[in-house]
């Protein structure tokens, strides 16, 4: 079970030049789930210890992930995988469970509704 108070995402992660309102980028990162990724990326990243532009740049390869398969697999996966090498201990459900919060994060930040 994750603890919000000592697992949730640092706030300041969130403002970023490296997440953009704005759907209609080339590169895809204004999308809904482009913006989840980054935003799980972000937030695995500080637990891993990652900063500046290394924080950034796992971000967007977590993002590069989610374009292996469909699905969330390959991204839960490669969280899992990273923050259990790092010595952090959370199951497939905290992990669902976080990229739901940054989900609906990435609505709030868009002003997008489902």
């Amino acid at each position: 079970m994750i603890e919000e108070e000592d697992r949730s995402m640092p706030l300041t992660v969130i403002n970023t030049t490296a997440l953009s309102a704005h759907p209609h980028e080339e590169d895809g990162l204004g999308s809904i789930r482009a913006r989840r990724n980054l935003l799980a990326g972000y937030w695995a990243g500080s637990l891993i210890g990652f900063a500046g532009d290394d924080l950034g740049r796992y971000a967007r390869d977590l993002h590069a992930v989610d374009h292996v398969v469909s699905g969330d697999g390959d991204v839960i996966a490669r969280l899992s995988r990273d923050l259990a090498t790092a010595g952090h201990s959370f199951t497939r459900a905290d992990i669902e469970a976080a990229l739901r919060r940054f989900h609906a994060q990435a609505l709030r930040d868009t002003g997008c509704t489902e």
